[in-house]
């Protein structure tokens, strides 16, 4: 083909720019599946273009392969998806705050805590001191205490302390288990090292992070207004 604008504008230059097309499609893929996608749909249109219009072996051949090993690594995530399982209250919590995660990332991100069984009394944050742990809660309660006058409560679907260990500082308030609980704990340097590492897993969980403060604020917005 030559270098003119006449078969820049031909139908098998339409075809090249179609496969380019969809390659630049595929860099605003924010899923890695969709992202392969585009990148598969853009080879094989290039592999039309340069076995029909260029006659190009060594261009088809890296475009096949490119083919194969997009292929393969969706091949990989389906079966590393299939295989990944959770418990009830795991299931609860991916539903409820990691809905944007894969399965294998909410995995991962699960992995990386512990479950905890808490008594009455347990402290989770102490006012004006450094917050270890960031807790969400399956069952129970936690009670919050604010120069040592309880000011409000969190219950099941609630995290504890997610302010200070997403912002470095210390806790703004006491939280204490008011009764036997149930929640799943991550340590504040795993959590604050996950966003050095991989930022967009720890961007998907500050999303869950930020509908668990809106849903406090709307309670305690209402709480005010039935109070009024």
């Amino acid at each position: 083909m030559e270098l003119t604008l006449e078969s820049a504008l031909s139908p098998g230059g339409m075809v090249g720019h179609l496969s380019y097309l969809l390659l630049v499609i595929s860099m605003m893929m924010r899923s890695m599946t969709w992202l392969r996608m585009f990148v598969i749909a853009s080879a094989f249109t290039a592999i039309a273009y340069d076995t029909i219009w260029l006659k190009d072996p060594v261009g088809v051949f890296w475009e096949s392969l490119l083919v194969t090993v997009n292929i393969v690594q969706i091949a990989r995530e389906w079966l590393i998806e299939r295989r990944t399982s959770f418990t009830e209250e795991e299931m609860r919590f991916v539903k409820a705050r990691l809905s944007t995660l894969s399965k294998s990332d909410a995995r991962r991100l699960l992995n990386m805590g512990l479950w905890v069984d808490g008594p009455k009394g347990a402290v989770l944050t102490t006012e004006h001191e450094e917050v270890d742990v960031l807790a969400y809660l399956v069952s129970g309660r936690v009670d919050v205490f604010l120069n040592g006058k309880r000011v409000g409560a969190c219950g099941p679907g609630n995290f504890v302390g997610e302010m200070s260990v997403l912002n470095h500082a210390p806790a703004s308030a006491t939280a204490v288990v008011a009764e036997p609980s149930r929640y799943w704990v991550i340590p504040a340097h795993r959590l604050r090292a996950l966003q050095e590492t991989d930022p967009e897993l720890a961007g998907a969980f500050q999303t869950g992070i930020a509908r668990d403060l809106r849903n406090k604020i709307m309670s305690h917005n209402a709480a005010l207004s039935n109070s009024a």
